[in-house]
This record gives structure tokens, sequence and C-alpha cells, in this order.
């Protein structure tokens, strides 16, 4: 969400604060669908085609948007404030890697990734 939304003030939200914003979704690489709200509280929605328009879409005030940990982790931005969303089914992450040719460092890889998003 933008960091002037008076959701912002608060450490976490729940979905059905959201519902009556427009949810940005990036048709690109988000994770984020509708089946997250229930029928009766379905939010508008406007489709992006990027990380960066999906940013720049919720710093300017237009919608707000739910994505993962690791977004805010990777993309800070001036504008948008990331906060806990409390009734959000988790998103699997998944490492894959050639089984015939796997990275320098797996282990080291795999461990690091649970650290940082791991629970």
């Amino acid at each position: 969400m933008a960091t002037d939304n008076t959701l912002a003030r608060r450490r976490s939200v729940r979905l059905r604060d959201l519902a009556r914003y427009t949810v940005a979704i990036d048709a690109r690489t988000g994770t984020t669908t509708l089946d997250l709200w229930p029928p009766d509280a379905t939010p508008a929605v406007r489709h992006t085609h990027g990380v960066d328009e999906w940013l720049t879409l919720i710093a300017a005030g237009q919608a707000v948007g739910v994505t993962s940990e690791a977004t805010a982790n990777q993309n800070p931005r001036p504008g948008v404030a990331y906060r806990v969303l409390r009734d959000a089914p988790p998103i699997p992450v998944w490492l894959a890697w050639w089984t015939d040719d796997p990275p320098a460092h797996l282990d080291d890889l795999v461990a690091l990734s649970r650290d940082a998003y791991g629970r």
C-alpha cells in the first residue's frame, strides 16, 4: 500500500481491510488471485505487467497489493509500505536446478533460502 494510506499506520492488515481498495495483480509474475477473498467481498482489480509497474501503481495510491515477504525484502520502494497480511495463506517457494548440473554451493543456497524465507 502507499505510505500515505491510512492502513500503512498499522503493523498488520487482513484481507477484508484490502477489499475496499483496488488490488493490483501482476499478470506476469504475481501469485495473487481473487480466490483469496470470499465471493461477496471481492475487490476491484487492476492488472499490471511487471513488478515495477505494480510498485509504481501502489506508490501512487491507485491500488494496494498482496505479495510475498520476498518482494518486500528485494524491492523496497519509496512510497510503498509493506505490512503483514495476517489471514492470507502461505505462498510456496520452490527452488529448482538442473539435476545433471546443480549450482555451485547448492547446500549453502538452500540453507540461505530457508533462513531468509522459511518458516
